[in-house]
């Protein structure tokens, strides 16, 4: 019997044991997810940065076109192939411009007969003139046969002075072919590679504007420097200067990382569709020349450009930055027209919370960088940040036992 209820009162006790601990575990757990979550204000390096998309481009890209019409007799070059500035690149039918220029140059020429006939019929009017002046001072011709005679020399006079524009404007329009006929055969402008070809032998090259069809022949791409052009926010392009670093991925080439920096901001967007409120920001790449001949224009990149860079700043977590509607008082105190929002933080101090105003400068995924409010080593309160935004000023708050930095010190030993 004594055996029994020795065994009875073991099992009795390792029950009650056994409820302690799972009454402690969860009663410590209930207490733990009551209270709030803090962090220590501490002091560490703050790096801004802003992430936008693009493609890549090449330093110069130029659109081949034709200031003539007519049908593409012959195509010299390749895609992807390299040329230099002058090489042959296209022909284009020049019978129709060549028989043009043939009919200039006899239009030319009858005008310049023309002109000599009239010019000779003008020296002749001239050079008479003085000799009926004379004859009509004498009283040897009537006052309408002067008249008559005075007339037919200013005709010829103007006559002449029509023929030479008509010589002006023939030789005008024989230019205007000669130059027409020069430019059937199309040539490289600049040294580069044939980034795009896309007319065919036997096609018409129409003159006009490159967005209609058959009006650019080919894309020629200066590829000694390969670019970046990525499109920024409104709200970040503020932040990008000339000169910042950056870093650049291409979806095409994955595992490659591209050094870079900024080599010109827009002032001004498209304003079309989508990109209303984006702005062009070119960043020049730097690299291997292997790696960056591996480049196409047109592929899609993504750039991360740093912005801004604090070493040893004092900085408090971002989920602990709170933002608060000013009043119309103090609006008023400082000459403004509406309430300006302040950012605060909850700081614990004796089992309160206290709010305090804090000015904050640059970010990035995990800090503000803290210029004005608090003190290294300031207990703050990061969440939940529901019930953070709902606390009040000197309200009794308990605190979990370890902050966000030993948890995720935790987190990462276990990894």
């Amino acid at each position: 019997m004594a055996s029994r209820n020795t065994k009875l009162l073991l099992s009795g006790g390792a029950a009650l044991v056994v409820l302690i601990v799972l009454g402690l575990a969860f009663g410590g757990a209930r207490d733990e997810d009551s209270a709030y979550s803090w962090d220590a204000v501490g002091r560490g390096d703050i790096r801004e940065t802003i992430s936008a998309s693009g493609e890549i481009r090449a330093k110069t890209q130029i659109n081949i076109g034709t200031s003539v019409a007519g049908e593409i007799k012959a195509i010299h070059v390749k895609d992807g192939q390299d040329v230099k500035a002058g090489d042959l690149l296209v022909t284009i039918d020049q019978e129709r411009l060549k028989q043009a220029m043939v009919q200039a140059q006899a239009a030319v020429e009858a005008a310049r007969q023309d002109a000599s006939r009239l010019e000779a019929a003008m020296k002749r009017s001239v050079d008479s003139f003085p000799r009926y002046e004379a004859l009509r001072r004498d009283g040897l011709m009537s006052d309408e046969d002067f008249r008559q005679q005075k007339l037919a020399k200013e005709s010829a006079v103007l006559s002449y002075s029509s023929a030479r524009a008509a010589v002006a404007q023939s030789e005008a329009n024989l230019k205007g072919m000669q130059d027409g006929l020069s430019k059937a055969t199309l040539r490289a402008p600049i040294t580069g590679r044939v980034t795009s070809l896309k007319a065919e032998k036997g096609e018409t090259a129409i003159p006009g504007m490159s967005n209609l069809p058959g009006a650019t022949l080919m894309i020629i791409s200066d590829m000694s420097e390969m670019q970046a052009e990525i499109k920024v926010n409104e709200s970040e392009v503020v932040r990008t200067k000339v000169g910042q670093t950056a870093q650049v991925t291409v979806e095409s080439l994955p595992g490659k990382l591209f050094q870079g920096s900024v080599i010109e901001v827009a002032t001004g967007t498209e304003k079309t569709g989508t990109d209303a409120n984006l702005y062009k920001v070119k960043v020049v790449l730097q690299g291997h020349r292997e790696d960056l001949d591996n480049l196409r224009p047109g592929m899609s990149a993504r750039a991360v450009i740093l912005t801004h860079e604090v070493k040893g700043a004092l900085r408090v977590p971002l989920q602990a930055v709170l933002e608060r509607e000013g009043s119309l008082e103090e609006a008023q105190k400082q000459g403004l027209l509406a309430p300006a929002s302040r950012n605060i933080v909850m700081v614990f101090r004796s089992g309160k919370a206290e709010e305090r105003t804090v000015q904050v400068g640059i970010a990035n995924t995990q800090f503000f960088e803290l210029k004005e409010g608090l003190a290294e080593g300031d207990k703050v309160l990061t969440g939940p940040i529901r019930k953070l935004k709902e606390l009040k000023d000197k309200a009794s708050v308990n605190l979990r036992v370890r902050s966000d930095s030993e948890l995720a010190r935790t987190k990462d030993v276990k990894k």
